[in-house]
């Protein structure tokens, strides 16, 4: 069963200026969505531009420090992403809208997709029954040994 939460541009401008502070050791000012795609021109249908996991080399992002502007690429913001969230898949997007100019309107979203079951191999499995043994937790114990008995089976 998988799980998954939506993230919106504010949730990823978040994510990502946290993750910046603690990776960078430096305490961004800002961050802004960029709008030259000179090297994406293919991309842009109908003023609008999307870009996806896909696009990870493309800048989307500048970060304003106290004493110099760093470019952030897609692939570094989905890694932030990754940082907070561990084991998940994550689809990010970052769209751009150009009808009104060059300065048009830019958003974010993300899903994050968790795996709340995962596969175990029969050891992994065996090493859970002792330990719900030793927690003396019937029902995990129950859940486990029946897994158990359906992979060796």
């Amino acid at each position: 069963m998988y799980e998954m939460i939506r993230l919106d541009t504010q949730d990823i401008v978040n994510i990502t200026m946290k993750q910046i502070a603690g990776i960078f050791k430096m305490e961004p000012l800002e961050l802004r969505f960029v709008n030259d795609f000179r090297g994406e021109q293919y991309l842009l249908t109908n003023d609008k531009l999307h870009l996806s996991n896909q696009q990870y080399w493309a800048k989307v992002m500048d970060c304003v420090f106290d004493n110099h502007v760093r470019p952030f690429l897609m692939c570094e913001v989905l890694y932030f992403l990754r940082n907070e969230f561990m084991e998940s898949d994550i689809k990010l997007k970052f769209s751009y809208d150009f009808a009104d100019g060059m300065n048009g309107l830019a958003t974010a979203t993300a899903e994050v997709c968790f795996n709340d079951s995962p596969e175990l191999q029969p050891a992994e499995i065996a090493e859970l029954i002792d330990f719900a043994l030793a927690l003396q937790d019937k029902n995990w114990f129950e859940e486990l040994t029946a897994k158990y008995k359906q992979l060796t089976a």
